[in-house]
């Protein structure tokens, strides 16, 4: 696998992340002949006058292209503020909607290390309740990020966190204009 593709910015208000990764050449290859394979499958069905043969190997190949979309092109888009966090797939052709968790409280990120591929590591997405206190998962990423791009992201929200509770508990404004 190759290292993933990260973009993290941040205008101070909402910290944004998309990530992506590369799959390996061998993988792609093997997705691209199943691919090809069902669709002679299936112009053989259409040839041969068999519905059935057509329908089943039509739904299969539907959710392989999914698949195949999703390692060929799929991008994980996060939009993170210190009220929510909203996440999005985008397969290439097509992408999700937006699906916004709330935040009760602090966001808490954990990072696991991806065994397959040294120096990248996952993202969770956590909080905790209002009511008592335990934590819940909010998102956990799917594509790995380089260690230096998750040290970057934790920065970016420590920020976005600190800069709000300085809003929150900071003296009002007087202008004497």
């Amino acid at each position: 696998m190759n290292q993933p593709k990260s973009e993290i910015f941040s205008d101070g208000i909402c910290v944004y992340v998309s990530v992506n990764v590369s799959n390996s050449f061998i993988g792609k290859l093997a997705l691209v002949f199943a691919n090809l394979l069902i669709l002679t499958v299936i112009g053989l069905g259409v040839v041969w006058h068999i519905p059935g043969m057509v329908i089943c190997f039509g739904l299969l190949f539907v959710l392989l292209a999914k698949y195949s979309l999703w390692n060929f092109f799929g991008w994980e888009n996060l939009i993170i503020n210190t009220r929510s966090v909203s996440y999005q797939r985008d397969y290439g052709l097509f992408k999700t909607r937006y699906i916004i968790k709330r935040l009760q409280s602090r966001l808490i990120i954990s990072h696991s290390l991806y065994k397959p591929n040294p120096g990248c590591i996952l993202c969770s997405f956590g909080s905790y309740k209002q009511v008592d206190n335990t934590p819940f998962e909010i998102y956990n990423m799917t594509f790995p990020m380089a260690e230096a791009d998750a040290k970057y992201l934790n920065t970016l929200i420590e920020k976005l966190f600190i800069d709000d509770m300085s809003r929150r508990y900071d003296l009002p404004q007087i202008i004497l204009n």
